[in-house]
């Protein structure tokens, strides 16, 4: 293998790791934001609780997503450069 087919590997490699964080960073977006409650409560303060629980849990989802994706960039730009370290050789 000559470092002309290792810099295109890890080409192959940095888009794929690149797909996958914007996918992460695609469902980080579409996380639904749903109340605690199973049945709606009757009192306003009981059902806007649920919900803000609900908001709560939908912001803790979408920023585990999104680290995932952040770490799947950091693959990706390492891979990137080591591609073009490849190349220059």
């Amino acid at each position: 293998m000559n470092l002309k087919q290792i810099s295109f590997g890890l080409t192959l490699l940095a888009a794929a790791a690149g797909f996958v964080a914007a996918y992460y960073w695609y469902r980080s977006s579409k996380v639904p934001t749903n109340p605690t409650w199973i049945t709606e409560p009757g009192e306003e303060l009981n059902s806007q609780a649920g919900w803000i629980a609900g908001m709560m849990q939908a912001s803790a989802e979408a920023a585990r997503l999104n680290a995932v994706a952040a770490m799947w960039t950091g693959i990706s730009v390492v891979l990137a450069v080591l591609s073009s370290i490849a190349a220059a050789f």
